[in-house]
């Protein structure tokens, strides 16, 4: 039994033993793998038994290419023969061989290396192996040369005349001092490595297949809140949580030595609930058997690029939304154009005591609240600029906020302005029905009470800030809205200028203002962005070009329907529209001329062009666009008077009215304020539409 127990004590420790050598091999295995030079095992039949990986990096082939093969089908045979084979038969021997050559280790670059060639010896003391030490020494034998080339240059100027003597004397003070010159910089850009090494952005670490940290940088430690003394005592995994300390393991589970590498992005916001993205590679370190060693991981924060990804993303689906937006807006207008019509041409029959007269109104009513409706579709869908003239943004704020405040009692308004003129290029209108929007949008973010902040300042907005909005950088107007309410939530923050999306009651909202906001804004050159904090308010900030011109006076128009004696030239490709359009001229006494389509209306013009005193011209028809027949029409009579009608104000109504069109109509109209703007423009050229 006692002996029995001593054999077990033996078989133990002899175990224990071999745990070591292994241990210790593994260990040589790894430095040998980490190291710089290249390292090679060859047998005494000159065939490969071992290669180090910065060898197989060096060459540009993997080890399963090398190991096994013999020396001469790797290199050749006569550079075997005539070079290799000589060193090691002497390294057989038992000595110990070195050599210099320039050849090309990679086949590519002629460079000088050391090859050392040491006998390995077995248990029985024999050679069995000579290990090989390839140094790239090029860099030492170029400055060697360099070296070597200026003493032979002194050497001859020494034997020159006694009259050179103190020239080279001279040149070779200035070169010592041009040494001295470059040492210092080399530590000044050591030193500044160091620097950049140490706050470079990227966080790195290394660590085991367990996850512990054998590595982590500055960078690291201090996002992770890792002291420098902790990095070997904390695993990487405990900052995943739990799912992601899953998908981790997973990833790093598939790497493999022909995929040993995967870059991802990952979501991990602050301890205060801020946005943060990071990208992550991940790299396995593997032996020879393909076992995973280590792993080493190098993050970077790229939460700016994705926030600029995600406001791109928002530009376009916007724009998309807002083409179908606009063409939903033209044929619904179109459409209460013929109830509006029909409604003006009965009242001219009824008087005010007629029974149908107040069903007419209310009928009336509903149309101007279907306009109203479109006039935000449109605005959403970056509807035309009607008319652009110089504003100044400080007077509309002032104006607005004024009338929003005598209806909204219950809010403190508080107006700063910038004491610089503050004037942009916009329509009026369509900025004052931002500005209430905006109003709305915070009384109703704060519960219908507390405290409204209005600011208007001139900013320079530089390359970096403009990259997602596409406008062009330079000197603006900024115009900022903030209430005291909730702020917005961040699960929604994507979607506030959605059209019809909105966090009110059914029935409360249309979700069509903030949409409109971003239309009219985008469609004026400009930004329209926010910033928020839950439970601390919103603020919204309009961005607009500016203008060095002054604001504009509007003349004052009259009321009532005005009649007229000229001839009118209707063009629209919808028959209801040229059926009522054609008996409302008629009865304010025009004589009046239909056409169907664009070709059309160019053909008649062409032909009775003389008689023609106005063209009231659709902007949007199915053959071709009513920019395109006003250029045609252009052509046979150069002082042509047209009046743009269309349900949709966007695509080249803006442009026809900057090439010189004297005015525009948005439908659904009126009878009334079709006639004032006929006027306008048979008698006084005055570009003003009629809204």
């Amino acid at each position: 039994m006692n002996d029995l127990t001593a054999e077990n004590k033996k078989l133990r420790e002899k175990v224990r033993r071999l745990e070591e050598e292994k241990e210790s091999w593994r260990r040589a295995q790894f430095i040998t793998n980490a190291a710089d030079q290249l390292l090679t095992m060859i047998d005494r039949n000159y065939t490969y038994e071992s290669v180090n990986e910065a060898y197989c990096r060096a060459r540009g082939q993997r080890r399963n290419n090398v190991v096994g093969k013999s020396v001469a089908a790797v290199w050749g045979d006569e550079q075997f023969q005539s070079i290799i084979k000589p060193k090691l038969d002497h390294c057989f021997t038992g000595q110990l061989t070195s050599s210099e050559h320039w050849f090309k280790f990679d086949g590519q670059a002629l460079r000088c290396y050391q090859v050392t060639y040491n006998p390995y010896y077995d248990n029985a003391g024999q050679v069995t192996h000579a290990v090989v030490v390839t140094h790239d020494i090029t860099a030492m034998k170029r400055a060697e040369a360099a070296l070597q080339s200026a003493h032979d240059r002194l050497e001859r100027r020494v034997t020159m005349r006694t009259e050179a003597l103190l020239q080279a004397n001279e040149q070779l003070r200035n070169e010592i001092e041009e040494r001295k010159r470059m040492e210092k910089a080399l530590r000044e850009s050591d030193n500044r490595y160091r620097s950049v090494s140490r706050d470079m952005p990227a966080m790195v670490c290394r660590y085991l297949p367990d996850g512990t940290l054998t590595f982590a940088n500055f960078k690291f430690r201090q996002y992770f809140q890792v002291g420098k003394r902790q990095t070997e005592k904390t695993n990487i995994f405990d900052f995943c949580g739990g799912v992601g300390r899953q998908r981790k393991q997973q990833r790093l589970k598939d790497l493999s030595p022909a995929k040993p590498m995967v870059t991802y992005e990952q979501f991990s916001p602050t301890e205060k609930g801020e946005p943060r993205w990071h990208q992550w590679t991940d790299r396995a370190l593997f032996d020879e058997i393909g076992n995973a060693m280590e792993y080493q991981s190098i993050g970077i924060d790229i939460t700016k690029k994705k926030e600029f990804e995600s406001k791109l993303q928002q530009a376009q689906k916007m724009e998309a939304i807002g083409t179908l937006a606009g063409g939903i807006a033209h044929d619904f207008n179109n459409l209460l154009m013929g109830i509006q019509g029909n409604i003006s041409l009965m009242y001219l029959d009824l008087d005010e005591n007629h029974p149908l007269y107040e069903n007419l109104r209310s009928i009336e009513q509903l149309v101007d609240s279907g306009a109203k409706l479109t006039r935000q579709l449109l605005g959403f869908a970056r509807g035309g600029k009607y008319v652009v003239k110089p504003v100044n943004l400080n007077e509309v704020v002032a104006k607005t906020a004024a009338l929003f405040g005598r209806t909204r009692k219950s809010i403190r308004i508080h107006e700063t302005y910038d004491p610089t003129t503050c004037t942009v290029l916009a329509d009026r209108g369509q900025i004052e029905q931002v500005l209430i929007n905006l109003y709305l949008n915070g009384w109703q973010a704060m519960s219908k009470q507390g405290d409204l902040y209005l600011e208007t300042k001139r900013v320079k907005i530089d390359k970096d800030f403009i990259k997602p909005f596409e406008v062009c950088f330079g000197d603006y107007i900024r115009v900022s809205v903030t209430d005291s309410g909730q702020g917005i939530d961040p699960t929604i923050s994507h979607r506030i200028f959605d059209p019809f999306f909105t966090t009110k009651e059914f029935g409360s909202g249309s979700g069509l203002g903030l949409a409109s906001v971003f239309g009219i804004i985008k469609n004026h050159d400009g930004i329209v962005d926010f910033e928020t904090q839950p439970g601390k308010g919103t603020t919204f900030n309009v961005y607009l070009p500016v203008c060095k011109a002054t604001e504009t006076e509007i003349p004052h128009r009259s009321v009532g329907i005005i009649s007229g004696p000229e001839t009118i030239l209707l063009v629209d490709d919808e028959s209801y529209i040229l059926d009522v359009g054609e008996k409302m001229l008629r009865k304010m006494g025009y004589t009046v001329i239909r056409a169907a389509c664009g070709e059309e209306a160019v053909r008649i013009f062409t032909d009775v062009h003389q008689t023609i005193d106005l063209v009231i011209l659709d902007m949007i028809m199915p053959d071709i666009s009513g920019h395109e027949v006003y250029d045609r029409l252009k052509d046979v009579k150069s002082d042509i008077k047209v009046l743009l009608a269309s349900g949709d104000s966007r695509g080249d109504a803006a442009t026809t009215i900057n090439k010189g069109c004297n005015g525009f109509i948005q439908k659904p109209f009126n009878m009334e304020k079709l006639s004032h703007a006929i006027r306008d423009v048979i008698d006084n050229d005055y570009h003003q539409p009629s809204i």
